[in-house]
């Protein structure tokens, strides 16, 4: 706490988490601001299934572009790149992770990148948490009413995750300038 007992006021953030797949690319808005978290937006990117990766990438980019103008987010927060089972599979999210890059940096927004672990552990506790459970914490947290699709699910909890690093960044910094 700042000298005389007061308490600055917490800056507000708003955040756009994006769980990229060129199948369907979840989107998810969420604000911070005087100490509370709000749920503002989410939905999913579906392109054509029938189009080309190029042409399927041109739509998210679109759509990324759309939403970053509608929602004017501080930052756009994505997972890590990992490797599964299945090589191709992280080639397509490596490409969609940099149309997202790309649609931040030409709007001037920075880009902040998590590991699926720290996002899973940051909103149920669990680094190992499945699908459902992240669907269900996020509902909760954020009280979202709605049955949230597992991509808007993941994006927001993306985006949650950052307002929650970012909080404790925050208050170490603090920490440390004392």
């Amino acid at each position: 706490m700042p000298r005389g007992g007061e308490r600055r006021a917490e800056a507000s953030m708003r955040v756009l988490g994006v769980d990229p797949g060129t199948a369907v690319t979840g989107w998810g808005v969420i604000e911070r601001r005087a100490g509370r978290i709000a749920h503002l937006a989410h939905g999913a990117v579906s392109p054509s299934s029938r189009g080309t990766l190029a042409a399927k990438l041109a739509a998210i980019h679109a759509a990324l572009t759309e939403i970053c103008a509608a929602w004017r987010p501080d930052v756009v927060v994505l997972e890590r790149n990992f490797v599964g089972r299945n090589v191709q599979s992280a080639f397509r999210l490596g490409e969609v992770r940099g149309v997202a890059m790309l649609v931040a940096a030409a709007v001037g927004i920075g880009v902040a990148e998590y590991p699926p672990a720290t996002v899973k552990l940051a909103v149920t506790g669990s680094g190992r948490a499945e699908k459902d459970q992240v669907q269900r914490a996020i509902a909760r947290e954020l009280g979202v009413a709605d049955r949230l699709t597992p991509d808007a699910a993941d994006a927001l909890a993306i985006a949650l995750c950052h307002v929650h690093s970012a909080r404790l960044a925050a208050a170490l910094a603090a920490v440390g300038a004392r």
